[in-house]
Order: C-alpha cells, then sequence, then structure tokens
C-alpha cells in the first residue's frame, strides 16, 4: 500500500514537470516565431516588439534561434542586436558576439563590428574565441574568412603577440580552407619582429612555413631583419642562396657584414649584385662607409666613398658636407658622420647649425658619449645656435654615466640653459650620486633642477630627505617635502618617519602632526610611525593626543613589538 502512494506521488510530480517543460517549449517556440516574422515582415518591428514585454525573455540562446532563423540582412540585425542591449536585459554571450562579428565582416560591414569585435577580444582568451567563432558557423566563401584576419589584426595592432600567436596556432587549419591571408601573417610577423621578440618571429616564420602560408618576398625582408639582428650572416646569405633577388635583403645582409667588419663577404654580395643586374642604393655605400670608418679600414673607406660618388649619390671632391653629414645621422650611420664632420671642421668649411644638431643626436642615440661631448664642447666654443631638440638624447645619456665633476658640471650648465632631462634619468643620476656619498653634488644639482620646474621622483627626493633630517637640516627636508607634495607625489613609509622623528627634535610638532596627518591620509602609517609620535607628544606632555593615537595604532592592529610596546606604556605612568 506505502509503496502504491509514493509511486503514485512520484509519477505525479514527473508528469507535472514533463507538463511545465513542455508549456515552456511551446511558449519558446511561439515567441522565436512571432519574433522572427515581425523582424522578416514589419518595417516598424522596434514598436511592435515593444509590445511582447522581451524585458527578461531575450536570452543568449534565444537570439541566436532567432538568427538562425531568419534570413535578415545584416543591417537589421545589427539594429535588432543593439535594440535588444538597449530595450531589454539581453547581455551578448561570447556565441553571440562571435556570431555577430562573423556575420558583419562577411558582410564587408567591418567598421559596424568594430564595438563588438573590441569587447569579444578584450574580454575573452584567444582559444576560446577561436572555439566560438569556428563553432556552427558557415566558412563557404573568402569574404566568411576575413574575421579571423580581423581578429589577427586587433591583436597586432594592441601589440598582443602572444595571444595573436595562440588565436593562430589554435585555428590553424578548417576543413581545408587557408584561413589566413598572406598579409595578416606578414602584419603578425612584422609586428613580432619590431617588438624584439626573435625567438616567437622564428617560430611563426616556421608554423606558416608548416601550415602552407605563401611566403613572399615582404616577410622573407622581416626574416632577414630579425638573422641581422642576430648577426648571422649565414643564414641570411642561405636566403639569398635559395634564389631570392630582393635588393633590399642584400642591404641588410650587407649593413651586418660591415657592422661586424666582415669586408670580404660584402665585397662578394657586391658581386653577385652585380651579376643579378641588381644596382646597390646610398644606403648600402652608407653601410660600407660606417662600418669602414667604425674598423678604421681606409682601403673601405675609399671603395665606398668612391661608389657613391660613381652612382652620383655625392660630388667629387665633396662639396656639401650638410646633406650627406645629416642624411648619415638620420640613417644613424654616426661613425660615416663623424669622419665626414671631422674632415670638413679641419677643412675650416661652414656647416649648417643642422648638422651639430644632428651630429649630437646620433651619437648620444648610439651612446657614444665621449663624442657627443666633444660635439656640444664644439659647439659651445663655435657659439652655435642648436635647435633645443637635437639635446634631449644627449642631457639624458649624460644622466645614464657614472657620477663625475665632468657630468655633473655638464648637467648643470644644460639645466641652467633651459634643457630637461627626463624626470625617471635624473632621478637616477642623483640616486647613484647619493649612494657614492657625493651628498654636495646631489643636493645641488636637485635644487637647480626644482628651480628649473624639473620634478624628481619621490625614492631620489626620500634620500634626500633622509639625509637632511640625519644632519638637522630641517628646512630643507620639510621645504623638499612640500614640493612633492604640491605634485601629489607621495615617499615611502621610512622617510616620512625620518622626517617625523627630525621634526620632533626640532620641537616642530605641529609640523610632525601635518605629516602623520599626509601619511594616515596616503595609508602609510606602520607601527613606527605611531611609535615616533606618541613618543614626542609624551615629551611635550601632550598625553590625551598621545593616549589617542596609542588607541588608535592598536584599532588598526599595529601594536610593536611587546619590549618596544612596554617602553612606550611607561610614557602614561
Amino acid at each position: 500500500m506505502q509503496k502504491t502512494k509514493l509511486l503514485t506521488k512520484y509519477l505525479s510530480i514527473n508528469t507535472t514537470k514533463t507538463s511545465q517543460n513542455w508549456r515552456n517549449q511551446i511558449n519558446h517556440t511561439h515567441l522565436l516565431s512571432q519574433i522572427s516574422s515581425i523582424l522578416q515582415q514589419r518595417h516598424n518591428w522596434p514598436s511592435i516588439l515593444q509590445t511582447l514585454n522581451l524585458k527578461s525573455k531575450l536570452t543568449p540562446s534565444l537570439f541566436l534561434q532567432i538568427l538562425n532563423a531568419t534570413q535578415i540582412p545584416p543591417q537589421i540585425t545589427l539594429h535588432f542586436f543593439k535594440w535588444a542591449i538597449k530595450n531589454t536585459s539581453f547581455q551578448p554571450d561570447i556565441l553571440v558576439q562571435c556570431r555577430m562579428t562573423h556575420l558583419l565582416i562577411g558582410s564587408g560591414l567591418v567598421n559596424p563590428s568594430k564595438p563588438i569585435l573590441d569587447s569579444l577580444l578584450q574580454n575573452n582568451p584567444p582559444a576560446q574565441i577561436a572555439q566560438s567563432l569556428i563553432q556552427n558557423q558557415n566558412f563557404s566563401t573568402s569574404e566568411s574568412l576575413s574575421v579571423f584576419d580581423c581578429v589577427l589584426d586587433w591583436y597586432c595592432e594592441k601589440g598582443l603577440c602572444v595571444q595573436a600567436l595562440e588565436f593562430f596556432y589554435f585555428v590553424r587549419n578548417l576543413d581545408g580552407y587557408e584561413v589566413f591571408s598572406v598579409r595578416s601573417c606578414r602584419n603578425l610577423l612584422n609586428v613580432l619582429c619590431e617588438k624584439d621578440e626573435v625567438k616567437l618571429c622564428l617560430c611563426f616564420y616556421g608554423g606558416m612555413i608548416r601550415n602552407g602560408v605563401l611566403i613572399d618576398r615582404f616577410m622573407l625582408r622581416v626574416i632577414a631583419k630579425v638573422f641581422s639582428r642576430q648577426g648571422k650572416v649565414d643564414a641570411m646569405i642561405r636566403l639569398i642562396d635559395i634564389g631570392v633577388n630582393d635588393p633590399l635583403i642584400y642591404d641588410l645582409v650587407i649593413d651586418c657584414c660591415c657592422e661586424m667588419g666582415k669586408f670580404e663577404v660584402a665585397l662578394q654580395l657586391f658581386d653577385e649584385m652585380s651579376k643579378r643586374k641588381l644596382s646597390p642604393g646610398f644606403n648600402t655605400f652608407a653601410s660600407v662607409l660606417n662600418g669602414a670608418c667604425r674598423y678604421q679600414n681606409d682601403e673601405m673607406t675609399e671603395f665606398a666613398m668612391e661608389s657613391m660618388a660613381e652612382k652620383g649619390y655625392v660630388s667629387k671632391p665633396l662639396t656639401n658636407h650638410d646633406s650627406i653629414i645629416q642624411k648619415l645621422c638620420d640613417m644613424r650611420k654616426s661613425y660615416a658622420a663623424s669622419m665626414l664632420f671631422k674632415k670638413a671642421c679641419d677643412a675650416q668649411k661652414s656647416l649648417e647649425n643642422k648638422t651639430y644638431g644632428c651630429m649630437i643626436r646620433a651619437l648620444s642615440m648610439e651612446t657614444r658619449v665621449k663624442e657627443a661631448i666633444e660635439i656640444h664642447h664644439i659647439i659651445e666654443q663655435r657659439t652655435v645656435k642648436v635647435n633645443p631638440v637635437f639635446y634631449n638624447e644627449f642631457i639624458n645619456i649624460l644622466c645614464n654615466e657614472n657620477a663625475s665633476k665632468e657630468v655633473d658640471n655638464l648637467l648643470k650648465d644644460l639645466i641652467s640653459k633651459g634643457y630637461k632631462p627626463g624626470s625617471t634619468a635624473l632621478s637616477k643620476y642623483i640616486t647613484s650620486q647619493c649612494k657614492k656619498h657625493r651628498w654636495k653634488e646631489a643636493e645641488e644639482l636637485a635644487e637647480l633642477a626644482l628651480q628649473e620646474s624639473i620634478f624628481l621622483e619621490s625614492s631620489c627626493c626620500g634620500l634626500l630627505i633622509k639625509r637632511y633630517c640625519n644632519r638637522g637640516q630641517i628646512d630643507l627636508a620639510i621645504n623638499l617635502h612640500d614640493r612633492i607634495e604640491d605634485k601629489d607625489y607621495s615617499m615611502d613609509s621610512t622617510t616620512y618617519n625620518a622626517l617625523i622623528t627630525g621634526l620632533l627634535k626640532a620641537m616642530r610638532v605641529k609640523e610632525a602632526e601635518r605629516i602623520f596627518d599626509c601619511m594616515r591620509i596616503k595609508n602609510l602609517l606602520t607601527s613606527e610611525s605611531f611609535v615616533i609620535m606618541i613618543n614626542g607628544f609624551c615629551r611635550e606632555n601632550e598625553l590625551k593626543k598621545a593616549m589617542k593615537l596609542h588607541d588608535e595604532m592598536l584599532e588598526r592592529g599595529l601594536k610593536p613589538s611587546p619590549k618596544i610596546y612596554n617602553r612606550l606604556i611607561c610614557n602614561f605612568k
């Protein structure tokens, strides 16, 4: 009897659930049919859809079913997508975003798809995006495949190389289609090279070959550039040996050879270019000239200058020094530029002001500091007026030098004349002075920098503030702190604690309170901060303030060690 009742109850519940599910399915099918019909047949569909009370009914699953059931134009689909987000609680998931992106891009509506693509790629990992794009999609045309190019391009534009590679390797082949265009692969290869991701670049190159991507000459140029940065001359020559007939690749190989002083190999490459009827350009000869000057090879220097004269790149004898020196500087061929500059100076040729600026900038960019300083002295001696822009690299590269009297004087002289190094660079230099106990020089340079509105980093100022406090120069310490505070920067707790200690020793309690309040606002208080202030208040017989701080210290969980705490509470007895 009992078993019969239980069976009856179970069947009743099960029947109710089945009935409910059946009714829900009918309602869902009816709603799907209604929306699909309205979208296909009515121009005024937004106002009609409002009457269906879709506030909580339009789910991502239903949205996809509507797209599958209708053949409405992509523009109307996009309009419906935007309407749903604005007028209902509809939140598109990754599958909906992938479907919309694929539909719009496949229809040539690339710009309208960008907001959806941005949201999709910013909020989802590459593997999941690739899987969702492939799932239940039709890739029967080349247009429909362009969505993969757009995703790869998006990652490249954002500089997200690793994500781009992950997406590429997850998708790879799709039912025999060439998924990615040569252009998008070339774009990724170029970005990897620009970011100096050498290993990733070469791995991707190998992956493209294995996956049957057509390797064009532009890709080979990128690979040649990568080999050049590694100094792999043999690998670059192998590219030429397989039949690559590209003058730009020859330029890269010759440039690499000359950088390494391999002039015999460079000359052989010139012979090969001649056989293949390729004409070397100015860049090629500039590389030879730069390498020859660097390694002081007079024979190659003469060869380069003679060749440039034969090609009409320079006159013989050389008359316009300015144009070629400036051009070489722009190409960062500073050894060649230095040689021609010195010859012009020795011959007492009149040079343009810009030429001096180009020289000091080029030498600084190549970290040839000693030579750059020599050019600066020539500029000073000849009272040449150089555009301040050319001095940016020079003054910053000086800050990377070891602290010395010569560099100190140069920096002070340049800053006093209005040249401004970067905050990080100058802070690093002053910090190195402090660590070498060259305090006088550090203080003078810091003071000059602040006078010229060059803001120093808080870590650098912190070292100076501690120094001032240790020497009892509280006015200098508090003045430097207030300058930092005006810029809304903060120091570390140890610097603040040193400042509070110095102020309390000088019996400047009110100012110590102000600094303590700054620490409280910046959430930099430590147990040591409280101990310093409590002891200071007790010495001034401000016991109420001391007790109040004591209670706050305990509330914050900053109780010091038992030994320090016992000594602290003795103040209240």
